[in-house]
């Protein structure tokens, strides 16, 4: 299939369906560029007409309106905040429930449990719909697995879980049986840490506001930094290094850094997830250790009171006594309280019951036969004077190697009283005494009568289990202990672990993201950035370089201006002795580095003519081919021809050096034409072709016409300066004296004065199809037009003419009139490649008044950096023509060689040469003869357009005029 074209001919299509009249979008100018394209508004759709078809390219739909708030809703760094702070409360909001309340309080945290599931779910909701990657992928099942778990922070859920609905007397077996049930438990709880990746949604959306920042901050500076830079880099200077190396980060987010953050991120998660889930499955659980007091001692009062009961002598019960108030102090709830009990502990004292996490606080009968209950209970009361007794015993022996301590005697009394508490379950009974039932010497802060007053985390109870089931099921010892003070140290070292695991988290997370930013991202995007500029603004990449190379200059300066103390530190930190290896750049640098050479290179070899054709063949990032030769784009333009002139003898003469001189006389003609806006385009050796493009982005010119004018005053400028350049330049003045030229010059009759490097110059202004000329295996970027022939045909006038610039009527028609007033109208001419006669002016430049430019060469060598300065002193000169103050008449007549070569030029030598030019054209040929004659030898010199009219006048006519005289000159047959 034909390759498409974006520009054809104006065309139309008829079709059984619809018929579509193509037109040209260039208006008037446009319809010879054959550009066609018909848009419709309300459909957008894009249609581009083909050769051969017609493509219709349908434009997305727009996004859903809550699909858009979605959006914005889940990036909002407020909303990002709110979750993070809710996701910091579901971390420790459980922790914080046991370690500072009690069980009345636990309502208010299972509603800030829902509020937290339902907001979360709201999220995952809203993220669903406002990200296109986030369903079913790594974070989603992330937020909905941290969401499901914080279920399990409901007390509801964790009472049925624990167990809360059972009977009371839970034995050891019963729990070793549950072993996998609270290995699970604890995998879950593990699982909550999940919630900490929320809190990365909220660094990463401080991030991108402080990346947004830095943006801000960017383009601020830049639009203050649009003055011209300083010649000189000092001090001040060298704190651009520090925003440059700053900017290089602030660019939009890559596609590329997106997908390193996420995978590093899901890494560092699933390493802490592993290090989390799988270090408490490889530690040993406690219920695998040795058989607890609490478990062997209550068998032990079991048995006494069986012996008791059984026989009822006084032995026996003082045995059981015994037992019991052991089992009650060696567990003493009262322990390590110095308010209630001050023996407990001493510094030299081995372990008391204040060593345990776990203490007695109820003791009683249950089961499921009332009757045994009440019987058992009403019979294993301990009597006060018992009680007293075992105190005074256990205070007087302080220094026993456990120390039993003693009990308030409130609490004493407790002990001895009937066990009437009735705490009954929905499956059993059970009466007993409860040690903390109140306030005890202000050593209880929450009073509990019955187990139930606690959580059922908070409990752990004991059984005997020497008995036979049945014998257990109807009547049994219950004691409950109150493992508060463990729960409490849980949950501190459960904070401090969530805390370490955050830190962890953050700091990979922070870790690996900063140096995937520093070394693969930043510079990654940096050339992305960089590839995106060339391709938007190929011939930007010069721009480029210089501003790679000030950077890298002003590195160096800010190097050589540190101290001795600098110097050392930052050899220090950064292993490095002094004097010892010194590491090479980064590869990302050096393909930064040659990224712009090559952009600046395809600058140099493709000029302003081909910027198309790098643009267009690097935006097209879906495929490595190259399309070079693409359809050319018309361009109103001046064009300008320059040729050497008596090119061929001297390339005979200096053969191989033939490239030094084209070259030098390159040097003059590129830099000259840049700096009045201009671009060089071909060389042919003999001939240079320039062209000054009529279209501009400088907003300080005002309206097209304004700038059209300004181009055209900057070409003719522009020729004359290289005029006087040419002649006064001491390189090319060597040629003057060159032997072989000499010889071979004077040979064809040129007289001495003659013998130089001199050029001739014309100029036209008119339109141009700029694109590549060549094939697949080798293409020109150039300008193809009629114009570009006439504008040559322009400058070989200068030989009939005897001039060195000559300015066609297309091109001085655009200046100002005061402007104009600097060109001689010379003739009213046809030639070759114009349609229509044209009049020709010349520009009056005595170049032979000129001196040779003696002055010393600069004291600097021509490097890098010199050239650099140069090439920011010809921008800062070009930026300043763009002026609307700025004055070419000023700047033509403000030029020290223009003046020199314009000073033979008198007022009365341009009236008389006007006249005797009106004459001519009016066909007063005999009147315009006395003039011209007159005008030719006035200056000194021979003047060169007042001999050509006379030769014209005098052969073939012989001064008279011919019939039907067309007041224009045919130089076709001439110029051929």
């Amino acid at each position: 299939m034909e390759r498409r074209r974006e520009r054809l001919s104006r065309t139309s299509f008829n079709s059984n369906s619809s018929r579509v009249q193509s037109v040209s979008s260039y208006g008037e100018e446009g319809r010879s560029n054959g550009v066609s394209e018909l848009s419709t508004r309300d459909s957008k759709i894009a249609i581009r007409l083909t050769s051969k078809e017609i493509k219709t390219e349908a434009i997305r739909p727009p996004l859903r309106w809550y699909v858009r708030c979605s959006a914005c809703l889940v990036e909002n760094t407020i909303f990002i905040s709110f979750t993070t702070v809710l996701t910091i409360y579901a971390l420790t909001g459980d922790d914080l429930r046991v370690l500072m309340t009690e069980k009345p309080a636990d309502l208010y945290f299972n509603v800030l449990v829902l509020v937290c599931i339902a907001i979360f779910s709201f999220e995952i909701l809203i993220s669903v719909m406002g990200k296109s990657d986030y369903f079913l992928g790594f974070f989603f099942v992330l937020d909905f697995i941290s969401t499901i778990t914080l279920v399990l922070d409901l007390t509801w859920v964790n009472d049925a879980l624990a167990g809360g609905g059972s009977d009371s007397g839970s034995d050891s077996s019963s729990l070793r049986s549950g072993r996998t049930a609270r290995v699970g438990a604890k995998a879950a709880r593990m699982i909550r840490v999940l919630r900490l990746v929320r809190i990365l949604k909220l660094y990463k959306a401080l991030y991108e506001a402080d990346r947004e920042r830095l943006r801000r901050r960017q383009r601020e500076r830049e639009a203050k930094d649009k003055k011209a830079n300083d010649d000189e880099w000092d001090e001040e200077d060298a704190e651009t290094v520090v925003d440059a190396e700053m900017n290089a980060t602030t660019g939009q987010e890559s596609t590329l850094g997106k997908k390193l953050s996420e995978m590093t991120t899901r890494r560092v998660i699933i390493l802490i997830l592993a290090m989390l889930l799988v270090l408490p499955l490889l530690s040993v659980d406690d219920i695998q250790q040795s058989p607890f007091s609490a478990e062997y001692g209550a068998n032990q009062v079991s048995e006494s009171f069986k012996d008791y009961d059984a026989s009822g002598q006084a032995v026996d019960q003082q045995q059981y006594y015994s037992s019991l108030l052991t089992y009650v102090y060696y567990h003493n709830w009262y322990a390590g309280k110095a308010a209630v009990n001050p023996y407990c502990p001493y510094q030299d004292i081995p372990s008391c019951a204040n060593g345990f996490w776990g203490h007695l606080y109820f003791v009683g009968i249950g089961g499921t036969n009332s009757v045994l209950v009440d019987s058992k209970a009403a019979k294993a009361k301990v009597n006060l004077t018992s009680v007293l007794d075992f105190n005074q015993r256990s205070q007087a022996e302080p220094q026993a190697i456990y120390n039993l301590g003693v009990l308030p005697g409130r609490a004493q009394e407790l002990l001895a009283g009937e066990w009437a508490t009735s705490c009954n379950y929905a499956d059993s009974l059970l009466k007993g005494v409860s040690l903390i039932s109140e306030d005890v010497d202000g050593a209880v802060s929450y009073p509990a009568a019955c187990p139930q007053d606690l959580r059922v985390t908070d409990s752990l109870a004991y059984s005997p289990v020497w008995q036979t089931r049945h014998s257990w099921q109807e009547w049994r010892f219950v004691f409950y202990f109150d493992v508060r003070p463990f729960n409490r140290e849980t949950a501190i070292f459960s904070l401090a672990t969530t805390g370490v695991v955050l830190v962890l988290l953050l700091t990979g997370s922070l870790m690996f993201s900063r140096d995937a930013n520093r070394l693969i991202v930043s510079p990654v995007e940096q050339m992305i950035r960089r590839v995106k500029e060339i391709r938007d603004n190929p011939l930007i990449a010069m721009k480029m370089a210089d501003d790679e190379f000030k950077l890298e200059e002003l590195k160096k300066f800010r190097l050589r201006n540190q101290g001795c103390l600098t110097r050392a530190f930052n050899a220090l930190i950064s292993c490095r002795c002094w004097g010892g290896h010194k590491e090479g750049p980064m590869e990302t640098v050096i393909l930064e580095k040659t990224i712009i050479k090559l952009g600046s290179l395809l600058a140099l070899g493709f000029g302003e003519a081909g910027a198309n054709i790098i643009s267009h063949n690097m935006k097209g990032s879906d495929s490595a081919g190259i399309n070079a030769v693409l359809p050319g784009v018309r361009v109103d333009c001046v064009i300008g021809c320059c040729r050497v002139l008596d090119f061929s003898t001297t390339t005979e003469v200096l053969q191989g050096r033939i490239m030094t001189f084209v070259n030098q006389i390159a040097e003059i003609i590129h830099g000259v034409v840049d700096e009045f806006h201009g671009s060089p385009n071909k060389n042919s050796g003999e001939q240079f072709l320039v062209i000054w493009r009529m279209s501009t982005d400088n907003q300080e010119v005002g309206d097209r016409r304004a700038a059209r004018t300004r181009i055209a005053e900057m070409s003719i400028v522009a020729f004359c300066k290289i005029v006087g350049a040419l002649h006064r330049s001491a390189i090319l003045a060597d040629y003057r004296t060159h032997p072989g030229l000499q010889y071979r010059l004077q040979a064809r009759g040129s007289e001495a004065s003659e013998i130089r490097v001199n050029l001739s110059f014309g100029l036209h202004a008119g339109w141009a199809i700029e694109g590549a000329v060549g094939s697949e295996f080798k293409i020109d970027a150039s300008y193809v037009s009629p114009n570009v022939s006439i504008a040559s045909s322009v400058e070989r006038c200068t030989q009939v003419y005897g001039v060195s610039v000559v300015v066609a009527q297309s091109c001085m028609e655009l200046c100002t009139p005061e402007f104009m007033s600097i060109g001689r109208l010379m003739d009213r001419v046809l030639i070759t490649g114009s349609p229509t006669p044209m009049r020709l002016y010349c520009v009056d430049l005595d170049y032979l008044s000129l001196e040779i430019d003696e002055s010393p060469a600069p004291p600097y060598p021509l490097t890098t950096k010199n050239r650099y300065r140069a090439r920011q002193f010809i921008a800062n000169q070009k930026q300043m023509k763009w002026s609307k103050d700025f004055r070419m008449v000023s700047a033509f007549e403000s030029d020290p060689s223009i003046a020199v070569m314009r000073n033979r030029y008198t007022t009365e030598f341009f009236q008389l040469f006007n006249m005797g030019y009106q004459n001519y054209s009016q066909g007063e040929w005999l009147v315009a003869r006395r003039m011209l004659t007159e005008t030719k030898n006035l200056l000194g010199v021979e003047d060169g357009p007042s001999a050509a009219l006379l030769r014209y006048m005098e052969d073939p006519y012989q001064f008279e005029v011919p019939k039907n005289w067309p007041q224009m000159r045919d130089l076709t047959l001439l110029l051929s």
